[in-house]
This record gives C-alpha cells, structure tokens and sequence, in this order.
C-alpha cells in the first residue's frame, strides 16, 4: 500500500500536462473540442473532492469529543495499570522478603532439632549409664553381701 501511494506520488511528481494533452489529443481540433467534457470532469471531481473532504472534516469534528473522553479513559487506565504494575511488584518484593525470612527460620529450626535430638540421645545414653551403674552397685551388693560405700 505504501509502495503504491509512493508510485502515485511519484506519477503525480513527475506529471506533464503539455504530454498528456498530447498523448491523448494529437490535433487542435480534437483538443477544442474536447475541452467542455474535460472542464465539466475535472469540475465535478473537484466537486467531488470538496464534498468528501467537508463530510469527513464535519464527521471527525463530531467524533472530536468522544475521541477526547477516550483519550482521557486511555490516559487512566495506564495510570491505573501502571499504579497495579507498582502494587505487584510491591507485593512480589515483600513476598520475596517474607520467603527469605521462612527459610532462614527454617534453618535455625532445622538446626536447633539437629541439637534437640543430639541431647535427646545424649540423655537416654546417661540414663542407661545411671541405670548400668545402679544395677552393678546392686549385683554386687547381693555377690559380696558387704554394702557399697
């Protein structure tokens, strides 16, 4: 579309009346002749022109103010997006905070059960050992019939 209008533009450029007229009229009579038909063409597509060219101004001064509120509506809705776009990211930061901070906790929380069963173990280890050593100072109180000191 674009090629074409720039081969239009160009024709229109480089346009020679003097050829044209000649091209298409090769006597003075035929040009004379022809020239009413021409003048009443060329008048009505002026015409023609003038009206379209007036129908279209009159229609896009009546679309003037809607496509003001429109622009108005658009020129919102970007504000609005962007004041969405700036809550999200918002959000997704603190969401990103909040995330770094379980998992930190859950490491001092893996950490601490590590040691929790560490002593846990440590315990039941003791007390077996209290409950050996009760059982050997029993066992040979009963064998040697002397009290242990």
């Amino acid at each position: 579309s674009t090629l074409s209008q720039q081969q239009q533009h160009q024709q229109q450029h480089d346009f020679d009346p003097i050829d044209f007229l000649n091209q298409h009229y090769h006597t003075e009579q035929q040009l004379v002749h022809a020239l009413p038909a021409l003048r009443t063409a060329i008048s009505t597509r002026l015409t023609n022109l003038d009206d379209t060219l007036s129908t279209t101004l009159r229609h896009q001064a009546a679309l003037a103010p809607t496509l003001a509120t429109d622009v108005l509506h658009a020129r919102h809705a970007v504000l609005q997006l962007a004041t969405r776009i700036a809550q999200v990211r918002d959000q997704a930061q603190k969401s990103e905070v909040a995330v770094l901070e379980i998992t930190r906790d859950m490491k001092r929380l893996d950490y601490a059960k590590r040691h929790l069963q560490r002593t846990i173990t440590a315990l039941k280890r003791l007390h077996m050992l209290l409950h050996a050593a009760e059982q050997l100072r029993m066992a040979a109180m009963v064998t040697s019939g002397q009290p242990i000191p």
